[in-house]
């Protein structure tokens, strides 16, 4: 794993699940209520899922599709 740690892994995680919905970062920020600000930083690695507020990971999950779980676990 890179430098990044649990923030890098919810990045690529999280960008992957995105492309795979199909969707860009603003739609996901519309679809989710998220602010693009700040799916930006998640996918760049500069803010920590780990961190975020449990709504945020809630709100992504609803957009996504999926389960919040899926959101947060390292293995894609």
């Amino acid at each position: 794993m890179g430098k990044g740690g649990a923030g890098e892994m919810f990045k690529s995680r999280l960008k992957f699940m995105r492309e795979e919905k199909g969707l860009s970062q603003s739609e996901l920020a519309k679809a989710s209520g998220v602010p693009l600000r700040n799916i930006q930083a998640f996918e760049m690695g500069y803010r920590d899922i780990n961190k975020a507020q449990v709504i945020t990971v809630l709100l992504l999950a609803e957009a996504l599709d999926c389960d919040v779980y899926e959101i947060i676990n390292d293995r894609v």
